[in-house]
């Protein structure tokens, strides 16, 4: 059964004067992502209506408004692949995604942080540091800008929010900055339940001939623009919001992610973001 964990009262008003200085200095890098207070601008009184009645299925402006930190921690499943994962978040801009597989003595590990504007990567195969693969930050944005519009749908940039003609539970999502989403809300409940977008994405290495010697090199993999789905499933309520406990991610292939924790509001401090010379 999954662990899910509420907001820590003892250390609360510590981390939240923390948060508010961090965001009166940080300036807002991700795409969409922070809760802070929403600036929706709506084209039609459709659009307005449901956004309005997502964020109250979601559990509302206060409780959403509250959170300011978090850590998820489950499983992904991509292909044949089965990992522990651990994904750190402290608003404004500051995030860490920790991927774990295989033993004692042989055990791979690969982090994907932005933190302090910056983004950076690492890997280690037991004791040595590994090449990582070539990984677009773009797509590092986006998917934590999908998980956190498809768990709270805030965001303190402008957005505007339009129907879209053939659906009344789809709606198109576009910053001044010119990024844009299309969201699907679920008819019954009103959550956000699909969240797709245009990504570019670096395919991965592959073995060529080179036409002059004739050799077999590696080389890096075409970038491509593929239509990325991210489907939000299975939300269970933790201080008042609806979190998914389901997340899959569909672009080139199919990622899963299964949250077995939700901590909300833990002690973060910029120190937990930094990626380590040696896991």
């Amino acid at each position: 059964m999954a662990d899910f964990i509420g907001r820590p009262q003892n250390n609360r008003l510590k981390i939240l004067k923390y948060i508010y200085c961090a965001a009166c200095c940080c300036a807002i890098m991700a795409v969409g992502c922070v809760l802070l207070t929403a600036q929706h601008t709506t084209k039609d009184q459709k659009a307005a209506e449901a956004m309005a009645a997502a964020i109250k299925a979601l559990g509302g402006e206060e409780n959403i408004d509250g959170i300011r930190s978090l850590i998820l921690s489950g499983t992904l499943k991509s292909n044949s692949l089965v990992k522990k994962i651990e994904i750190k978040m402290l608003l404004p801009d500051n995030f860490l995604w920790i991927e774990e597989r295989g033993t004692v003595g042989t055990k791979i590990i690969d982090y994907y942080g932005i933190s302090k504007g910056e983004y950076r990567s690492a890997g280690f195969a037991g004791n040595f540091k590994r090449m990582m693969p070539p990984v677009d930050y773009r797509d590092e944005f986006n998917r934590f800008s999908c998980l956190m519009m498809g768990m709270l749908l805030k965001s303190d940039v402008p957005l505007t929010i339009a129907s879209m003609t053939d659906s009344s539970n789809r709606f198109r999502v576009a910053k001044a900055t010119g990024e844009q989403w299309e969201i699907e809300l679920d008819s019954m409940e009103k959550y956000p339940n699909l969240i797709s977008y245009e990504d570019a994405v670096i395919l991965p290495m592959k073995m060529f001939q080179d036409p002059v010697t004739k050799m077999s090199v590696v080389g890096h993999g075409d970038t491509v623009v593929v239509n990325a789905v991210t489907r939000f499933k299975d939300r269970v309520a933790i201080d008042g919001v609806m979190f998914p406990k389901t997340i899959v991610f569909e672009s080139r292939d199919i990622t899963e992610v299964q949250l077995e924790k939700i901590q909300i509001n833990p002690k973060l401090t910029l120190d937990d973001f930094e990626i380590p010379q040696q896991p």
